[in-house]
């Protein structure tokens, strides 16, 4: 073991075991028997552990100046940069290494990978062509400069001048044809790469010729192979090969629903093209035999593949609704009554039939009703409670408006169903859901239907031009009863089965309206005992959120579902975690999404990197993200109000950058939030979210948005010494509140925007007066109180309530 070994070893051992006092101590001993850059490097490592950032960013900066090559060195220096977020040093010490030693691959691999990961495409072209040039035996730097510059097209595609994104799309293209002409095409991932460019291009026919031709055998799987070629065909209209292709997939897999649906749209264009009568009916009758043999080879296994008679469904649909034969509702009709034979007990059975339902008579499901009103709950199994369930949501479909007599009657009818099944899940893992589940969920929704009916107006205020204040509460009570019977019962429910998601976000909606209605209620009249049942109300609703383990990207697709209103519920700590906890994804894809990207250059999967790309550019422009990240700076305002030097200062340090709002920024927000997942078994499509609060759910955001970017910087022109207060902002803020109108936001949340105008503008007269007291652009105590004494003479009561909500 050499000297400078024995040095190293015990630094190791400190830095692995997270000793990094020790570490550092070591590496000063060591530096002081003489300068080595191993040492220094790790030394600032250390440091930067401790938290000593600036330190260790001198030492990294020391080593930069002697221009590196030693691959440990500047791997060392490279993680502080990248702790500290210096993405452009770590480029400038691979840069200048590489450059110090041009045959060093691996150096030039970090250098390109640096580029990578800053997403600097025209550098990175760059980077790859001069890295080529160097290994010219090596075909996969020929293609990461093919990459690049397809990478520059996309981005161009989007908002680039014409001619560039041709002069791109075109050197693409050629440089693939050369590569393939040279046989340099010779992996599957080159090869999708190649076929994405002709396909982009519009060029069908060529990507068709190269995928059947023997380039195409470096697609091992044939079925994939065949899907390419479906594709093609799809995208050429070439509707009799696509028509081929789907049906060789459908014969190898008769679950393949893609190929169905493909299949499908071939079949509907060919008949459409075909006007004798006789060829139609031969066409058509010959995609009901090959799907009725599909569905005998799928009913010969152990299990029953659902694809082949879903796919009749699907067929006899299309012909209707293209009016490419005469309406069939009894063979339509006697198709979704085998499926529902077949296949009611499967949970997905109601989602699978529902595109059809409306093309089925009512009638034809008077039989299937007939059966809810003969449950014996000493002959119910797993299996025929499911049925029953499938039955109920077709049943609640079909159903119109009920009368309260008959909403009573469903409820206790769904009340009794639940209770007979409760025994077939006693001996149940906790993790498993109960079979009867979906009739607590149905007895929920029937409850808030009732709701929807009675809600009245619990919280109103009108703002006029001397301004008013009143509040219609003589439904208030009944309205929070019927929410919290709907809690009861989803309580009830989730007691027994602790995991079943969808009662807990139903459950979660029904908190949150609840615990608005408390909170205003108490903004109204204090009441103590009000309070406490509110913040209960709260730390409930919190408690079930946590038991939802949301994860990763489910923080930008589902968090809106208890984060939406969140600062309107009284309780800023708490949610001030729930927002923090929510936003952490955003930071886990700027650290992770790149690195992703760069292993996808490294082991030449080019499929992917266009996928991650996507996935990294939609998370960064995320809409969830910049209504989460302003909703945390209501709640922060919130927190430091009435406070004025800690709120003014939390209100300089604000970055506008987050607050941007114009039209263009908003524009181009990517909507990931998904609005799908909360159960809804109505024809009218009416999410249950909607139903819960009585306004539109998930909230259209672009002018909630503009408002909320544009109150904090005019509380900071008000709360802040020396802060301008432009014109503008105001005159924008009064557009965002008439567009906020538009979109029917809540009526209390515009009334507060409104209020600020008012005060905002009596603030810059105040400024403005030659009689003020105050020096110009300052906001004393003298200013503060007049404009109080100006509110409270405007009959704002009770004003700090008012007030309370004007500074959310």
């Amino acid at each position: 073991m050499s000297a400078l070994d024995r040095q190293l070893r015990p630094i190791y051992e400190a830095l692995d075991s997270y000793n990094n006092k020790q570490a550092v101590a070591l590496c000063t001993k060591a530096l002081k028997k003489g300068e080595n850059q191993t040492i220094k490097a790790l030394k600032a490592v250390a440091l930067d552990r401790l938290g000593k950032e600036d330190e260790a960013l001198e030492i990294c900066d020391e080593i930069k100046r002697t221009r590196p090559t030693d691959d440990a060195v500047l791997q060392y220096i490279c993680m502080v940069y990248k702790a500290s977020k210096k993405t452009q040093d770590v480029i400038d010490v691979y840069t200048a290494a590489y450059n110090q030693a041009p045959r060093n691959e691996e150096l030039a691999n970090h250098w390109f990978m640096a580029l990578v990961r800053v997403d600097d495409r025209k550098q990175m072209q760059q980077a790859a062509m001069k890295i080529q040039k160097q290994f010219k035996d090596n075909s996969r730097y020929l293609f990461w400069t093919i990459m690049t510059i397809w990478l520059q097209r996309v981005r161009q595609a989007k908002n680039g001048p014409e001619g560039t994104k041709g002069m791109l799309a075109t050197l693409t293209e050629r440089m693939l044809i050369k590569a393939a002409e040279d046989g340099r095409i010779k992996d599957y991932e080159a090869l999708q790469l190649y076929i994405e460019v002709l396909e982009t291009h519009g060029k069908t026919t060529d990507a068709l010729a190269v995928i059947n031709g023997e380039m195409g055998n470096l697609c091992k799987v044939q079925a994939d192979r065949k899907h390419i070629v479906a594709r093609l065909c799809k995208a050429n209209k070439s509707w009799g090969p696509l028509r081929a292709v789907s049906k060789e997939l459908l014969l190898a897999s008769p679950d393949d629903w893609l190929s169905y649906c493909n299949y499908i749209e071939a079949l509907i264009q060919i008949l459409r093209e075909t006007t004798d009568a006789d060829s139609r009916s031969n066409i058509i009758e010959q995609a009901r035999s090959l799907f009725s043999v599909l569905e005998s080879k799928a009913s010969s296994g152990k299990r029953t593949k659902r694809g082949p008679l879903l796919a009749g469904l699907e067929l006899e649909k299309a012909l209707q609704t293209n009016k490419l034969q005469e309406a069939d509702l009894p063979k339509l009709s006697g198709l979704v009554m085998e499926y529902l034979e077949k296949f009611g007990s499967n949970l997905s059975c109601f989602d699978d039939v529902r595109p059809y339902l409306s093309l089925v008579p009512a009638n034809d499901f008077d039989g299937l009703f007939q059966e809810l009103q003969k449950i014996d709950a000493k002959g119910l199994t797993i299996a025929s409670v499911r049925r029953l369930v499938t039955i109920e949501k077709i049943r609640r479909w079909s159903d119109t408006k009920l009368t309260a007599d008959e909403a009573n009657a469903r409820a206790e009818h769904y009340i009794a169903a639940y209770k007979a099944t409760v025994p077939l899940g006693a001996d149940f893992d906790e993790r498993e859901l109960q079979p009867g589940d979906d009739y607590i969920l149905l007895l929920a929704h029937t409850l808030l239907d009732r709701h929807a009916q009675k809600r009245g107006v619990f919280f109103a205020v009108v703002y006029q031009s001397r301004g008013d204040f009143a509040c219609s509460s003589d439904t208030a009570a009944e309205d929070r009863s019927m929410l919290a019977d709907v809690a009861a019962v989803l309580e009830y429910g989730l007691a027994r089965s602790k995991f079943n998601y969808q009662i807990k976000l139903l459950l979660i909606r029904v908190y949150v309206e609840l615990g608005k209605k408390l909170f205003l209620d108490i903004v109204l009249s204090i009441d103590a005992m009000r309070i406490d049942i509110c913040a209960g109300v709260h730390k409930r609703m919190f408690d079930v959120a946590k038991t939802m383990d949301i994860k990763q990207i489910q923080h930008d697709t589902l968090s809106y579902l208890f984060t939406d209103d969140i600062e309107l519920l009284g309780c800023p700590e708490t949610s001030l975690r729930a927002l923090v906890t929510s936003l952490t994804i955003y930071g886990s894809n700027e650290r992770e999404t790149p690195e992703m990207i760069v292993q996808a250059f490294k082991f030449g999967t080019y499929s992917k990197i266009p996928e991650f790309i996507r996935f990294r550019d939609r998370l960064k422009n995320s809409l969830q993200y910049n209504v989460s990240q302003r909703q945390l700076y209501r709640v922060e305002i919130l927190r430091r109000f009435p406070a004025l030097d800690n709120l003014g200062y939390y209100l300089e340090i604000l970055d506008e950058n987050i607050l941007s709002f114009s039209d263009d920024y908003i524009s181009k927000l990517s909507d990931n939030r998904d609005l799908t997942l909360l159960a809804n078994w109505t024809s009218s499509g009416k999410p249950i979210g909607e139903v819960v609060s009585g306004t539109a759910f998930p909230r259209k955001r672009d002018a909630w948005l503009k408002l909320h970017a544009l109150i904090p910087l005019i509380l900071r022109g008000m709360c802040t010494e020396g802060a301008p207060l432009p014109a503008d902002d105001l005159t924008d803020l009064k557009r965002a509140i008439n567009e906020a109108q538009e979109q029917n936001e809540d009526s209390e949340q515009l009334t507060a925007a409104d209020i600020l105008l008012e005060v905002a503008g009596a603030v810059v007269a105040a400024r403005t007066h030659a009689d003020t007291s105050a020096s110009p652009g300052k906001w004393d105590s003298k200013t503060w109180t007049g404009i109080l004494d100006r509110l409270k003479r405007a009959s704002f009561h009770p004003f700090e309530s008012i007030l309370l909500r004007l500074f959310a």
